[in-house]
């Protein structure tokens, strides 16, 4: 619902509004629902759609209503506990939610989002939201709610926040962990003139692991694609974008908001950012299934437990 330093850190920044203090100030005094509280709480799952989650995306933060769910994308409605309202905003009574208060669903906000942007779910719906499959408001509506009003000028507080959470929604829309890709490590390797005996004396591999990364059939790790780099004269990063590119069930698993506990303890665990250490163990779940016997049909949810229960105990 904000974009902030994080959830402990009081400091606005200057681009906060007016509307934005006033909505943390209202936000402060509210009491959690043992609903809310025990949703929160549990352990992560998957999206469902009627759940209200927090995505979460370097400084940006919201709050969003699932409508629909995607292999690779969730359907949502940026949604605010404030009294600002436009004439596209579905207001909910606050029987409407586990939350027990009002809600402002910014229908004309609405959009697709990645999974990897949710962190958790905090609340759900305790009705029906109204079927949208087109740019137009739905017109038959749930008991009780009820569309806001115009903005009664440009200059309007409404106006104002609706622009702030505009920018949130994009913001989130845009956000990628997982590089493309280019599978270049073969040209990279041969223009700087690293034979297979020089490459597995760099990374210590064992000579056929070692004819596999330097054929562009096996990817590097993050931490050999460091160590390459010092040879190389490269960064790191432009090392890893030489690689095959990851295979979409790895990016997908390591999107779900269950995975994304286990990135953040990784990361604590580095000292890293959590994009750094989802793109490690990205690349690590994917060199695990390199390495085995039937590569064709890897299982890559049981590879991506196995490494982390390799790297973290669980």
């Amino acid at each position: 619902m904000d974009r902030s330093r994080g959830e402990g850190d009081s400091e606005m920044e200057p681009a906060h509004s007016s509307a934005y203090q006033r909505l943390v100030a209202a936000a402060a005094g509210l009491k959690v629902p043992d609903a809310v509280r025990k949703v929160a709480t549990a352990s992560p799952k998957d999206p469902e759609p009627g759940q209200i989650w927090r995505a979460v995306w370097e400084h940006t933060i919201q709050l969003l209503v699932i409508t629909a769910v995607g292999d690779d994308t969730v359907q949502t409605v940026p949604l605010s506990l404030e009294q600002y309202a436009d004439a596209d905003t579905l207001l909910l009574p606050a029987g409407a939610s586990t939350l027990e208060q009002p809600l402002a669903l910014w229908w004309g906000l609405k959009g697709p989002l990645p999974w990897h942007v949710l962190e958790r779910q905090i609340s759900e719906l305790t009705m029906p939201l109204p079927a949208s499959n087109g740019p137009n408001l739905p017109q038959e509506l749930p008991s009780g709610a009820q569309w806001g009003s115009p903005a009664p000028s440009p200059a309007a507080a409404a106006l104002e926040y609706r622009g702030l959470l505009a920018d949130q929604m994009a913001a989130l829309s845009t956000a990628r962990w997982a590089p493309q890709g280019s599978g270049g490590l073969p040209q990279l390797l041969r223009k700087h003139a690293v034979t297979v005996q020089q490459l597995a004396g760099h990374l210590q591999l064992p000579p056929p692991q070692a004819l596999d990364v330097w054929r562009g059939q096996h990817p590097l790790t993050a931490e050999q694609a460091q160590q390459l780099a010092a040879v190389l004269g490269l960064s790191a990063d432009d090392v890893l974008a030489a690689n095959p590119a990851l295979p979409p069930p790895v990016v997908h698993e390591l999107s779900r908001p269950p995975r994304r506990t286990q990135v953040r303890a990784l990361a604590a665990q580095l000292s890293e950012d959590e994009q750094q250490a989802r793109l490690r163990a990205a690349y690590g779940i994917f060199t695990l299934a390199a390495r085995q016997d039937d590569r064709t049909h890897p299982d890559w949810v049981a590879r991506t437990d196995h490494y982390f229960e390799l790297h973290l105990g669980q």
